[in-house]
Formats: structure tokens, sequence, C-alpha cells
């Protein structure tokens, strides 16, 4: 256990902290920290999620025929409050533009009816104006189901079935929208190669240096020797695995400020989200899947990257082979793997068999390197 701490105080080097540091606050800003800022970003968005809010308050877990009348009921009220302001404005009235649907139904090619809509809209940002738009875009969401689960792609007979099965049983009418669905993808997303790049900055250094000083052929004539490089697999594992968690830690932490507790009951798969999982899975357990997911995404890389740490013979080798290995889990695993889990649209079993795959892939590279440095003649 004393060599692995050691070995863990030199993985984990002041240096190689505050690489990680820099690194993680320079990717924040660049990628992270804007969908945390301005969330939901602008107008019609934040009066859909406050829509949304409403929903999930009113309405449960879902939204019934009974409760969809009620939110039809509530929007022809709004629909009078925003009669009753534009007939309080007389450039309105005068204007042919004096009832919500005249304002509506305007020719905005007309440049005196066109600048008094743009004065409502973006210069008196008139809230129930808003508020209507986004309550009609979900009422049509709601009065279309035909179009859930497909959006132009043709789905399978396995796929049709799941779909129908949700719009039978009520479930694809989940409280749950897009927008806060849509953001945390691209959160997780972003999330998932900030880690990759942390577990690529910690692992590249953990056999080079011992090579470069040839501290291996030391090692191989004496007992402790060879079993260090086992050992300092298991510490690597155990710093990959603390700065993982950390990044989750400081990650869920800001996440907090964009307000979604009340979505993390509601089932991901929804006419509002267009969204189809093969599971019934709410918000809170997507977002438990896609940290296991990231875990074991890490966990693959760990050993690949300890791997190639272990064979390249200089750290200009080392970086190269890397990047092919950073492309490949960026354009496919963030996408399949982190941010469309479990989606109709893959097979069903894919999630689970690519994260087993790619775990028992990069373990059987680094065992086989085990079991070739325990086999190895000094040189």
């Amino acid at each position: 256990m004393r060599i692995i701490w050691n070995e863990l105080k030199k993985i984990m080097s002041l240096k190689i902290m505050l690489l990680l540091v820099l690194v993680s606050i320079i990717f924040y800003q660049l990628y992270i920290v804007f969908d945390f800022k301005v969330f939901p970003n602008g107008r019609p968005a934040r009066d859909e999620f406050k829509v949304g809010e409403e929903m999930a308050a009113k309405y449960g877990l879902s939204m019934d025929k009974k409760d969809f009348a009620d939110f039809k009921k509530v929007y022809e009220q709004r629909v009078g409050d925003a009669t009753e302001y534009l007939q309080s404005q007389p450039d309105m009235k005068a204007a042919g533009m004096g009832t919500y649907e005249e304002f509506g139904e305007a020719d905005l090619e007309d440049e005196k009816k066109y600048a008094l809509h743009s004065k409502v809209m973006f210069e008196d940002e008139v809230d129930v104006i808003w508020e209507l738009e986004a309550r009609e875009y979900l009422i049509d969401l709601y009065e279309h189901p035909e179009h859930y689960g497909s959006y132009s792609i043709e789905l399978n007979e396995k796929q049709s079935k799941r779909v129908d099965t949700l719009l039978v049983n009520g479930d694809a009418y989940a409280n749950f929208i897009h927008m806060v669905f849509e953001n945390y993808k691209n959160l997780s997303g972003n999330l998932a190669i900030l880690i990759l790049i942390s577990v690529m900055i910690v692992v590249t250094p953990l056999y080079m240096a011992d090579r470069r000083n040839n501290m291996n052929l030391l090692q191989y004539t004496m007992k402790v020797g060879r079993p260090l490089f086992y050992k300092k697999l298991a510490a690597a594992f155990i710093a990959v695995m603390s700065v993982m968690t950390v990044q989750f830690l400081v990650f869920f932490y800001m996440y907090r400020g964009n307000d979604t507790a009340q979505f993390m009951d509601q089932k991901v798969s929804s006419i509002f989200s267009f969204f189809v999982s093969w599971w019934d899975l709410t918000f809170l357990q997507y977002i438990i899947l896609s940290v296991i997911s990231m875990y074991s995404m890490g966990i693959a890389v760990l050993l690949i990257v300890a791997f190639i740490s272990s064979t390249a013979p200089n750290y200009m080798t080392n970086i190269g082979l890397q990047i092919p290995l950073a492309g490949l889990f960026i354009i496919w695993g963030i996408d399949y793997l982190v941010k469309d889990l479990t989606t109709i649209h893959l097979s069903k079993a894919f999630l689970p068999a690519t994260l087993a795959g790619i775990l028992l892939i990069s373990g059987t590279l680094f065992l086989f390197k085990w079991k070739k440095e325990r086999m190895a003649d000094v040189q």
C-alpha cells in the first residue's frame, strides 16, 4: 500500500494538479459556463420553461386529457389578458391589432404593423404575449402525437411498438420539456470531453519517466520491481477516479443553478422532449446512467492510455497515439454513450454491450502488456 501511495503522490504532483485546474477553468469558460449562465436562453425559451414548471407542479408526472383541457382553458384566459392589454394601447387598436387574434394574424409586411409588433415583442417584451407563444407550441405538440418518435426517420417494428406503448399508456405525455433535456445533454457532452482530457493528462506520464531513466531495467532484477507495473496502474486508477469525482461534484454543484429539480421525477420519453427511450427512465435516472457511462468511459481511457504510456518510446509518440483515441471518443462516444443514452434509434442492447466491449478491449490490452512485463528479460 505504501508503494501505491508513493506512486499516487508522483501522479498527482503539483504540476499535474495545476495543469488540471488550468485546463478545467479554460474549458469551462469556453464550452460549459454558457449553458449555466444563460439557461433558459432568451424568449420564448424562458417562457416555455416557466410554463413547463407550471405543468410539472399542476399536473404531476403526465398530462392526461382532463389536464390538457385545463391547460387550454388557462390558455384562453391568457388570450383574454393579452387582448385586454392590446385594447389598452390606442396605436394597436387603430392599426387593427386590438385583439390577440388580430395581433397574431397581422400583415408584417406593412411597415406600421411591423413596427408596432416589434415594439410589443422586443421593446416592451410583454410577458403574456411571449407566454402564449410558448403555450401554443406545447399545445401543438400535444395535439399531434402522430409525429412522436419518428421525426422524419422511418421506424422499424420494435421501435414503432415502443412508441405506441408510450402513447397508449400515457407516458408519452410526461411533463418534461425539450429545453431542459437538451441543456443537460449539451452540458454532459462537454463534461465528458473534459473528463477525457483530464484522464489523459493524469495517465500519460505514468510509465514514461521510468522508461526514460531506464528504471524498468532495475525493476526487472528485483522481486518487488515487476509488481510495480500494476501497482502504478492501481495508483492511476485511484487518481483518475478522484479527478472524475471532483469534476462531477463541481459540475452538479453548478448545475443546481439551472433550477431543474422539479423535472427530476419526470419521464424523459415525452412528446415535449422529442425523445423516446427503450426504458421508462426518469430524468434523475437518466442523469445517473450518464454518470455511470462517463465513469466507464474514463476507466476504459485510463487502461488504453496506460497501455500506450507503457509502450510508446517518447512523449511525442505517446501523445500522437492518443489523438485518434480522443477523436474516436469525442466524435462517436459522446453522442451515443453520453448524450443519447437508450434512444430507440439505437439497438436496445447498444449501451450495455458497447460499454462492456470497450472495457473488455481496454482491459485485455493492458492485461496483455502486464503479462509481457512479467516475462520480460533484462536487455
